[in-house]
Parts: structure tokens; sequence; C-alpha cells
């Protein structure tokens, strides 16, 4: 998947923010797979890209 926008980014992290259970310590991984099986993104994002929203959301 190509780079994601930050207007993109800005939106997944508030969707992670109300909608996605995060557990502490944050695990990328985990939440790049309910984001996935939520079908809010598709299957070609990667690790680094969640972790980078997960930076946006203030998670990392």
């Amino acid at each position: 998947m190509s780079c994601l926008t930050r207007q993109l980014q800005q939106k997944l992290a508030k969707y992670i923010k109300k909608e996605v259970n995060v557990v502490s310590p944050c695990n990328p991984s985990a939440v790049r797979e309910e984001l996935i099986s939520r079908g809010v993104c598709p299957s070609g994002i990667t690790e680094g890209q969640v972790r980078q929203v997960l930076e946006v959301a203030g998670y990392l």
C-alpha cells in the first residue's frame, strides 16, 4: 500500500480512539488485524503504517 495521507492518518487515529480497544503496551500488529477484520483498512496496510497512525493517536 502506498503511504497514508496525513488526513487519512488523522481519520484512522480518531477511529481507533473511539472504536478500538487498545491495550497497553500497544501492539501495532494486533491493531492492524483488528482494523482489517472490521473492514476499515485494506490488508495491504503495513505494521509501520499502523505504528504511524498509533503515534498520531497518542498511543506510542
